[in-house]
């Protein structure tokens, strides 16, 4: 739920996948060729129909121990709110979760990250906005989802 006087930052992962190791005795069912070289992903690969579950999975431990910890932390794959009552608590979980992250071998993408509190925030395509207590879809993604819905009644 989304309180008045909440505040927000937002984490997104580098390469999210590639931080999964393949166990070596699985690594030949990801092999493929190109121009008659062969290779194989030593993690999990992007395209692969399982890789999101997975990756889901193996968050879900870090996620657990963020929340033993008191730490509100809402991932969504590599995209991960952080929600607190204060600016001051934000910025000590976001630390928290990047020192938990660093010694994890988690490599942030910072330019995509909102590592600075904030009580407006968009997060998966909707705006989070703890001032007004509702969260909404910005105007081009309204306006494209719009657009959608008149072609497909066309069709």
């Amino acid at each position: 739920s989304l309180d008045p006087g909440d505040w927000y930052a937002a984490l997104d992962m580098k390469d999210a996948y590639f931080h999964i190791s393949i166990t070596p005795a699985h690594r030949r069912f990801l092999r493929f060729v190109v121009c008659k070289t062969h290779f194989q992903f030593t993690a999990l690969p992007f395209g692969l129909c399982t890789a999101p579950r997975v990756f889901t999975k193996c968050m879900a431990v870090v996620a657990a121990f963020l929340h033993r910890h008191h730490i509100h932390v809402f991932p969504y794959l590599d995209d991960w709110l952080v929600r607190g009552r204060s600016r001051q608590q934000v910025q000590m979980h976001v630390q928290m979760i990047r020192d938990t992250f660093s010694h994890l071998g988690i490599i942030l993408n910072t330019s995509k990250s909102v590592l600075e509190p904030t009580q407006s925030i968009q997060f998966i395509g909707a705006v989070l906005d703890a001032t007004r207590a509702r969260a909404f879809l910005p105007e081009a993604r309204r306006l494209t989802i719009v657009d959608l819905i008149t072609s497909l009644r066309r069709f």
